[in-house]
Protein backbone atom coordinates (compact mmCIF):
# COMPACT_ATOMS: atom_id res chain seq x y z
CA UNK A 1 0.00 0.00 0.00
CA UNK A 2 1.60 3.67 -0.86
CA UNK A 3 -0.03 6.79 0.90
CA UNK A 4 0.17 9.96 0.11
CA UNK A 5 -0.81 13.69 1.05
CA UNK A 6 -1.49 15.89 -1.86
CA UNK A 7 -1.50 19.70 -2.05
CA UNK A 8 -4.05 21.57 -3.99
CA UNK A 9 -3.82 25.56 -5.42
CA UNK A 10 -7.32 25.92 -6.63
CA UNK A 11 -8.83 28.85 -8.82
CA UNK A 12 -10.16 31.54 -5.80
CA UNK A 13 -13.55 30.78 -4.61
CA UNK A 14 -13.41 27.04 -5.93
CA UNK A 15 -12.03 25.54 -2.72
CA UNK A 16 -14.91 23.42 -1.94
CA UNK A 17 -16.09 22.85 -5.20
CA UNK A 18 -12.70 20.81 -5.33
CA UNK A 19 -12.99 19.56 -2.15
CA UNK A 20 -16.67 17.82 -2.96
CA UNK A 21 -15.31 16.38 -5.93
CA UNK A 22 -12.21 14.64 -4.28
CA UNK A 23 -14.60 13.02 -2.30
CA UNK A 24 -16.14 10.92 -4.89
CA UNK A 25 -12.54 9.31 -5.39
CA UNK A 26 -12.68 5.77 -3.33
CA UNK A 27 -9.14 6.01 -2.61
CA UNK A 28 -8.93 9.37 -1.26
CA UNK A 29 -9.59 8.77 2.53
CA UNK A 30 -9.36 12.38 4.29
CA UNK A 31 -9.45 15.96 2.19
CA UNK A 32 -9.63 19.61 3.74
CA UNK A 33 -10.09 22.95 2.70
CA UNK A 34 -7.02 24.80 4.16
CA UNK A 35 -6.04 28.92 3.94
CA UNK A 36 -2.55 29.43 2.73
CA UNK A 37 -0.47 28.65 0.07
CA UNK A 38 -2.56 25.54 -0.81
CA UNK A 39 -5.92 25.27 -0.96
CA UNK A 40 -7.26 21.61 -0.62
CA UNK A 41 -4.77 19.08 1.17
CA UNK A 42 -5.82 15.40 0.71
CA UNK A 43 -4.75 12.08 2.04
CA UNK A 44 -4.03 9.32 -1.00
CA UNK A 45 -4.32 5.16 -0.10
CA UNK A 46 -3.38 3.26 -3.50
CA UNK A 47 -2.33 -0.46 -3.88
CA UNK A 48 0.69 0.39 -5.77
CA UNK A 49 2.93 3.73 -6.72
CA UNK A 50 1.42 3.36 -10.51
CA UNK A 51 -2.28 3.56 -9.17
CA UNK A 52 -1.01 6.49 -7.06
CA UNK A 53 -0.02 8.23 -10.09
CA UNK A 54 -3.17 7.65 -11.83
CA UNK A 55 -5.30 8.88 -9.32
CA UNK A 56 -3.16 12.03 -9.56
CA UNK A 57 -3.23 12.74 -12.95
CA UNK A 58 -6.65 11.19 -13.68
CA UNK A 59 -8.99 11.71 -10.76
CA UNK A 60 -7.13 15.01 -9.37
CA UNK A 61 -4.82 17.21 -11.73
CA UNK A 62 -7.85 16.57 -14.59
CA UNK A 63 -10.06 19.13 -12.61
CA UNK A 64 -9.64 22.44 -14.56
CA UNK A 65 -9.70 24.12 -11.11
CA UNK A 66 -6.93 22.54 -10.20
CA UNK A 67 -4.03 24.98 -10.75
CA UNK A 68 -0.82 23.15 -9.32
CA UNK A 69 0.04 20.12 -7.14
CA UNK A 70 2.39 18.94 -5.02
CA UNK A 71 2.73 15.12 -3.72
CA UNK A 72 4.27 14.19 -0.33
CA UNK A 73 4.73 10.26 -0.41
CA UNK A 74 4.49 9.06 2.49
CA UNK A 75 6.83 6.00 4.23
CA UNK A 76 6.08 3.66 6.74
CA UNK A 77 8.73 3.22 9.84
CA UNK A 78 10.21 -0.04 9.56
CA UNK A 79 11.08 -1.69 13.38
Amino acid sequence: MVSAYVLIHCETGFEFDVEKKLTLVPEILETKVTYGIFDVVCKIEAPSIDSLKDIIINDIRSNPKILDTQTLLLFNKFV
